[in-house]
């Protein structure tokens, strides 16, 4: 039987604020394989502060720490490493290679009650850790303050050949924030507890990138966007709200995503495990666990494949990726990944971010731009979006109604030589049948005319009104910079209001000794 899968949607609206600070930028890359280091942590020494390289391994930090500053950058499996700013350049990408820790096929037994050692099976360290969740995460109030963005990513190259960009289109829609997010601890609702709040410090809408609102419309799951074969709940909330919904680790006892579902419940049962190895986090040893869904569970329709280390000393869960696919397509319809980290004897938030796929029917296509009547020499000019093949350009393409009465086209030409304007003629008894004079000041009258033009294509021979479906990565991602415990929830009355969008919430003065700065998307470069 055919099934869905539930995801929560919401599009927020734009809202533009100024922010800029220079910033050295940098590229973290595995040592051997120079591929990039997907979300390595960034911590400041000292101040212990920080943030994280993004999806291609880039980050960026503040110069003014450049004199005196060391980062300290870790990845689950890589050698932990300092640098100091101060060896760094000021312009361009520097790289920062990571080597792979000694990570091992390893041993995993436990004794039995007669003494006989055997081999911990991948379903039960993780039914252990799952067990384990209230020992090992905060139950009290504590805080995050982080970068959070959302941006959308074209895949392949359909999405820049409509726009005729010369370059590389790799950030679409990119909106950026400072949050802080109060967390009363594993034991409250995440989403309803009245003591789990956010308080927002900055917001701004990157106009560096590209805005398309075509991309942002609703999802209708027909044919202006849609995500195959998936139902979009109709819960409203924020951008911010979606994002903590798919932590399956802090939502452990409620609905988070298929099929992962409850997680204390679902997550075991909906899987089958594999011990691949054990991995390091400095002298940390974890299991890194390997699964796939189980097909009587998800049906033939969809695969789930993912990793979650759980660490050998006391079954913490330091990250889970998940992903889902519909019929093994090469692209997945979501992606999660979700990080904690040690902090004295609990584990805290590192990093969320959801990725699910869409397509949809792009508005930067071939159209008519505008048409209006020129009363002087009787004939229409039509406008259109880009320039017009020549030999597309046929009489009989071109229709004029007039209150749904067809008006005789006797020529159409270019204006002037322009490719994207063109006069269209009509007959003596079209031109009556229209009563300019009589109706030129009705402020209805424009409405009477009826356009429809066929077969005329532009210059790359894509043909008028056909709309391209383009195909894009929806991102939503929260990088912790700094964790306060045992912190409360402030008296006051700017909380982001959790059923609306980021743009409409009030901003925050954030009055602390340091700053924290958004890790805005860096653009393509040679490195």
């Amino acid at each position: 039987m055919k099934k869905t899968f539930y995801i929560l949607f919401f599009i927020n609206l734009i809202s533009i604020t100024a922010f800029s600070q220079k910033k050295i930028s940098c590229k973290v890359l595995n040592a051997s394989t120079k591929k990039p280091v997907t979300y390595a942590t960034v911590m400041l020494k000292k101040i212990n502060r920080g943030t994280h390289a993004d999806l291609n391994g880039k980050f960026e930090i503040p110069i003014k720490y450049k004199n005196t500053g060391t980062i300290r950058i870790s990845s689950i499996g890589y050698i932990t490493k300092e640098v100091k700013l101060s060896q760094l350049k000021n312009n361009g990408v520097n790289i920062i290679n990571l080597s792979t820790a000694n990570n091992k096929l390893d041993e995993v037994i436990v004794k039995t009650s007669r003494k006989k050692k055997r081999k911990l099976l991948g379903i039960q360290i993780v039914k252990r850790a799952i067990k384990n969740i209230m020992d090992n995460y905060p139950t009290e109030p504590h805080s995050y303050i982080g970068y959070y963005r959302d941006y959308q990513q074209p895949v392949g190259d359909s999405y820049q050949k409509n726009r005729k960009s010369k370059e590389e289109i790799k950030y679409l829609n990119v909106h950026e924030a400072i949050i802080e997010s109060f967390d009363n601890g594993f034991d409250s609702d995440k989403l309803k507890d009245k003591k789990n709040q956010s308080l927002l410090y900055n917001y701004k809408t990157n106009t560096k990138f590209i805005q398309d609102s075509t991309l942002t419309i609703p999802y209708d799951n027909k044919s202006k966007k849609y995500s195959e074969s998936v139902y979009i709940t109709p819960l409203g909330g924020n951008e911010l709200n979606i994002l903590n919904l798919t932590n399956t680790i802090r939502n452990y006892n409620k609905m988070s995503f298929s099929f992962s579902n409850i997680f204390n419940k679902d997550f075991a049962s909906n899987h089958k495990f594999k011990v691949k190895r054990v991995i390091f986090l400095d002298a940390t040893p974890l299991y890194e666990i390997t699964f796939s869904s189980i097909q009587d569970k998800t049906s033939y329709e969809y695969n789930a494949f993912g990793s979650i280390y759980i660490s050998k000393q006391d079954f913490a869960i330091h990250k889970i990726n998940y992903n889902l696919f519909y019929r093994n397509k090469k692209n997945h319809q979501y992606s999660v990944t979700v990080e904690y980290t040690p902090k004295k004897d609990k584990m805290y938030l590192n990093y969320i971010t959801f990725n699910n796929f869409f397509e949809a029917s792009n508005g930067y296509y071939f159209k008519i731009d505008k048409t209006y009547f020129n009363s002087k020499y009787k004939i229409f000019k039509v406008y259109f979006s880009r320039q017009a093949a020549l030999e597309s350009i046929d009489k009989r393409n071109f229709k004029i109604y007039y209150k749904n009465e067809r008006l005789k086209v006797t020529d159409v030409s270019s204006f002037e030589g322009s490719y994207r304007i063109f006069n269209v003629f009509i007959d003596k008894k079209s031109i009556n049948k229209i009563e300019f004079e009589k109706e030129k000041n009705n402020p209805n009258y424009s409405s009477y005319f009826t356009f429809e033009i066929t077969k005329v294509k532009d210059l790359d021979g894509h043909e008028i009104d056909k709309r391209a479906s383009i195909k894009i990565n929806q991102y939503r991602e929260f990088f912790v910079q700094e964790t306060f415990e045992n912190k409360i929830l402030p008296n006051q009355n700017k909380f982001i209001d959790k059923n609306a969008p980021l743009s409409k919430a009030k901003i925050t003065t954030l009055q602390l000794e340091h700053d924290y700065w958004l890790n805005t998307p860096l653009k393509s470069s040679k490195n």
